[in-house]
């Protein structure tokens, strides 16, 4: 096969890749969970690839892949089952015993994938395809390492919900955690240890801790009246409700370029108001708002606002409470009152994650470093928000126009 041309497949659900004879042909069935690569005159020579269905963390399976392999075989006629080193994962082959036939099976595990493979050969050929198709098994790589981490963290999580709760009987949903009454998503604790993977066990603990474990939680239970002082906006992208199902039916009111305004209530656990709130309270999205808006005024500011003048004699205040509310502050009514002082009018304001309200006179240069810093907290955040800056005036706010961005833009 060295000699032949060949062509990378790359699986569309990014699950692995090989190199294979160009002149092959490649087929895919069941949405790619099983792909064939073979000669396209022969139906009784090829090699197929299947994903087994589940997910797990494959750096714990090295003791039990034979067992596995064993499994997957069930009444296959095999033997010899032996490690392969020439793969790039860890892999056991086995040899297929039907009469006539002489082509082999693979287990192969990495990433959080176990793959099952196996080859159609003549016996009468097996000195012609064999080393071929080893060689494409030789090439595949499983292209899943952000997933097997992803499950790492999750089997930690887990292991602490296990251990903390063992009634709830926790158990493996797809990419989600289901006890015996909730669900348990891993969205948020997977972007916080993305950004700072030096805390990834600080940061498991204090979201297992952190964990109501009752069916209330999720739906709610609180009177209007234990919550109505309790509540604020809070700014979030768009995307957080389209992502995970239980963040659909969280109630938002739409803002400005792609942001959008959900409802908190504060408390030992934090959560978002949903649509079942509103209809068990009789409250409709209007009186949400004002209410919510009302209580924003009622947050305290830090004593002393952390800024600075620069050389050019623009002015920069950043915002840094410590209460999970700083990009709430940009809703302030009173926002344009509290800080034109200081940063003159109009000026911008950005809020690239949930903790950081930044704000600067409009200065062109101090405009530029500012939009750059932004859109750079803004990829890095476990807790996004926007990477664009807002313009506050007198008359409320606005998205800033191309102009005071277009370098960052660009």
């Amino acid at each position: 096969m060295s000699s032949e041309h060949l062509t990378t497949f790359k699986h569309p659900g990014k699950a692995y890749r090989l190199e294979y004879p160009a002149h092959w042909e490649c087929l895919q069935k069941d949405d790619a969970q099983s792909c064939g690569f073979g000669p396209h005159e022969r139906d009784n020579v090829g090699l197929w690839i299947s994903i087994l269905p589940f997910s797990l963390n494959t750096d714990r399976l090295s003791t039990d892949l034979r067992q596995v392999f064993q499994q997957a075989l069930d009444k296959s006629a095999a033997a010899n089952i032996r490690p392969d080193a020439t793969l790039r994962h860890q892999a056991l082959k086995a040899d297929i015993t039907e009469p006539g036939e002489a082509g082999n099976f693979w287990i192969i595990a990495g990433g959080d994938l176990v793959l099952f493979a196996s080859t159609q050969v003549p016996a009468a050929e097996r000195a012609t395809w064999n080393p071929r198709f080893e060689r494409v098994m030789a090439s595949l790589q499983i292209t899943r390492n952000d997933e097997l981490m992803m499950r790492k963290i999750g089997d930690e999580v887990m292991e602490r919900l296990r251990q903390a709760h063992p009634e709830q009987n926790y158990k493996w949903e797809e990419e989600r955690i289901r006890g015996r009454d909730h669900i348990v998503y891993l969205g948020n604790v997977h972007r916080e240890i993305l950004a700072s993977p030096q805390r990834q066990g600080e940061i498991i603990r204090h979201f297992v801790d952190g964990l109501k474990i009752s069916s209330g939680v999720l739906m709610g239970y609180e009177p209007w009246v234990e919550v109505v002082g309790k509540l604020l906006p809070v700014p979030k992208p768009l995307a957080y409700v389209e992502t995970e199902s239980l963040a659909r039916r969280t109630v938002r009111t739409r803002w400005l370029s792609g942001v959008i305004i959900v409802y908190a209530i504060r408390g030992e656990l934090l959560r978002f108001v949903t649509d079942w709130d509103l209809t068990r309270w009789g409250v409709d999205l209007e009186t949400l708002h004002e209410q919510a808006m009302d209580n924003l005024t009622q947050l305290p500011w830090p004593q002393r606002l952390e800024g600075s003048r620069e050389p050019g004699g623009g002015r920069l205040i950043l915002v840094a409470t410590n209460d999970s509310f700083d990009a709430s502050r940009l809703l302030h009514p009173d926002l344009h009152g509290l800080l034109s002082g200081p940063l003159g009018s109009p000026f911008l304001a950005g809020i690239p994650d949930r903790d950081t309200l930044v704000t600067c006179s409009t200065d062109p240069l101090l405009q530029r470093r500012i939009a750059r810093k932004v859109r750079e907290d803004y990829l890095t955040s476990a807790h996004p928000v926007t990477p664009r800056l807002f313009l506050v005036t007198p008359d409320g706010i606005e998205l800033a126009g191309t102009s005071e961005t277009e370098d960052w833009v660009n």
